[in-house]
């Protein structure tokens, strides 16, 4: 089956071109957006929580575990 010059040249305009700088451009938005909800998470009080979450994450992690009492 052939197909005519109009099929292949929708097909060849269809197909997306090289973007060499277009994803960099992307990373460099979402390194923004994810500075940005860092800050504003650090600013509002809420990185005082993450803090603390994580700490007890790490101090619960280091204790070591007592030994069960009575009967197994």
């Amino acid at each position: 089956m052939k197909l005519d010059k109009a099929a292949v040249a929708r097909i060849k305009n269809a197909t997306p071109k090289k973007q060499k700088g277009a994803s960099s451009l992307e990373y460099i938005m979402l390194a923004a957006v994810i500075i940005v909800i860092v800050g504003a998470a650090f600013t509002t009080g809420l990185g005082n929580d993450v803090v603390d979450f994580v700490k007890g994450i790490f101090a619960d992690a280091t204790t070591k575990p007592t030994a069960p009492t009575g009967t197994p």
